[in-house]
Parts: C-alpha cells; sequence; structure tokens
C-alpha cells in the first residue's frame, strides 16, 4: 500500500480449506497491516472449503492418484496373500511393531 496500491485480492493457493493460519494471519493481520499503510480496500477469497465443486475435486483427484491401492473387502490370490505374508514377516524381523 505505501506504494501506491490501493486495492488487493488475496487468496491462499497453498490451502484447500481455511483454517487458523489462513483465517488469522492473512485474512486478518495482513489486512490490518495492509490499511494501516494506506490500502483501501483488502479483499480475502476464501479457500475452496465445502463446497460441491472443491469436493468433486478432490474425489476425482484421490480416485486418480489411489487407483491400484487395495480395496477393503478385495479378494487376494494365492500368490498376492503369499507375499503379503512374507512382506509382514520381513517387516517384523526388522522391527515392526505388528
Amino acid at each position: 500500500a505505501s506504494s501506491g496500491l490501493k486495492r488487493v485480492d488475496v487468496i491462499c493457493p497453498g490451502f484447500a480449506i481455511d483454517c487458523l493460519e489462513t483465517l488469522e494471519e492473512i485474512s486478518q493481520e495482513a489486512r490490518e497491516a495492509f490499511l494501516e499503510s494506506g490500502g483501501e480496500s483488502f479483499h480475502y477469497i476464501d479457500c475452496l472449503n465445502d463446497s460441491s465443486d472443491a469436493v468433486s475435486a478432490m474425489v476425482a483427484l484421490i480416485d486418480q492418484h489411489a487407483q491400484g491401492w487395495p480395496q477393503a473387502g478385495m479378494t487376494l490370490s494365492p500368490e498376492e496373500s503369499a507375499t503379503l505374508q512374507c512382506q509382514a514377516a520381513r517387516a517384523k524381523k526388522m522391527g515392526a511393531p505388528r
């Protein structure tokens, strides 16, 4: 604001959901600093939060990146079951608690 900027619209692209950090540090503290420095209009743009579009986008990302993970209730072949048992035994020998 001290350089002549009078209006800002602020987003936090690293956050999908508003939290104390975005609400307090950005929306409140940054707003206060901007206005005290001569700014006239500070507009904080909310995170996506639980909007239906945001939830749909998250579901699509999870579906895309979680492909191939075991699913509850799925039946393993005898070979897959044997492989998992060997991996579990090896992990226990290396100190895994269970």
